[in-house]
């Protein structure tokens, strides 16, 4: 950035670098002394309080400018980094919670967000009972309570929404959902109606079949969150319009259409929360863990907000 130099009676001011580097000449130190003591020289020392002043003022406004827009520039480059590994919460037969924890001592988080309302807190005695088969945690639950003892100071605070009871709706849900899809399988549904369930069921089917009998990487590249993607909108284009259609108990509807919305509900909190964390924790390193259905949900969000300055990153093989 140049400014043109300006000329007063004390002198040349420079153009003035990024750095704010001041040059003042004082013509009374010209060498041979000739303007010193003439008329000139001492009509322009009257001059030169006033004019000192003045441009004084003029140095400190475009110190300050310049500062401000430095400042602005280096806020915008403080860009945060997003991982979102999306996880069977009982992992599979190709990963479990050690995958996690490699994965997690991989990337080596400043944050790490997992799916629960509240901040990870260790457990005593957590992964004993779990290989004594006591008790059934998560693979995030068991990848953190690992990684928290080996970072000692690791920050892990939760983004879902409060539930009830957790455990309940996640054991409930399920049973509601294929009571809905039985329904509807069994009623008498017209040709066009069937093809277009028939197309659903498949997809349904060799989605979760794959999800639950590949790698972490491998579930979570970009063709595998868009048949999520895709599900999820079916679910709620075609499939809940089927179902009002042909399904003549209104109790399944009802359950199966509260989860649609609860399912759009739930997921925007998360993104909100998200989005505060990216806020308090600009510039860092972040890891979100979550079941896999949901990172397009908050891929979606967090990419189409412009207020938030993100990357968001891939999970690599190596």
């Amino acid at each position: 950035m140049h400014i043109q130099a300006l000329v007063s009676a004390d002198g040349i001011l420079p153009l003035i670098s990024s750095k704010h580097q001041l040059l003042i000449i004082n013509l009374d130190s010209v060498p041979g002394g000739q303007l010193v003591n003439s008329p000139t020289a001492q009509s322009l020392k009257r001059c030169t309080k006033p004019m000192r002043t003045i441009m004084h003022k003029f140095i400190l406004l475009l110190f300050l400018t310049f500062t401000n827009v430095l400042t602005y520039g280096q806020e915008k480059t403080h860009e945060t980094e997003i991982l979102i590994i999306g996880t069977i919460h009982s992992g599979n037969q190709q990963f479990n919670h050690k995958t996690l924890y490699r994965t997690l001592k991989k990337y080596n988080p400043d944050i790490i967000l997992w799916e629960q309302s509240e901040p990870f807190e260790r457990e005593f005695g957590l992964l004993t009972a779990h290989r004594l088969k006591i008790v059934k945690p998560t693979i995030e639950q068991l990848a953190l309570q690992r990684y928290s003892s080996y970072k000692k100071n690791q920050i892990i605070l939760g983004f879902d929404t409060v539930f009830t009871s957790k455990k309940k709706y996640l054991k409930t849900f399920p049973k509601l959902k294929q009571i809905y899809y039985d329904s509807l399988f069994n009623s008498n549904k017209s040709i066009p109606d069937s093809i277009i369930f028939a197309d659903y069921t498949k997809k349904f089917n060799d989605y979760y079949n794959l999800v639950y009998n590949e790698t972490l990487t491998r579930i979570n590249k970009s063709d595998i969150i868009q048949t999520s993607r895709e599900l999820k909108k079916y679910d709620e284009e075609h499939i809940l319009p089927l179902g009002k259609k042909y399904i003549s108990d209104s109790i399944i509807i009802s359950n199966f259409q509260n989860e649609v919305k609860f399912w759009i509900a739930r997921n925007t909190y998360m993104v909100k929360q998200i989005k505060s964390y990216v806020n308090q924790y600009e510039g860092k390193r972040i890891i979100i863990l979550t079941g896999i259905n949901h990172k397009y949900f908050l891929t979606d969000e967090l990419l189409e907000d412009h207020n938030i300055n993100i990357r968001l990153n891939e999970l690599s093989d190596n």
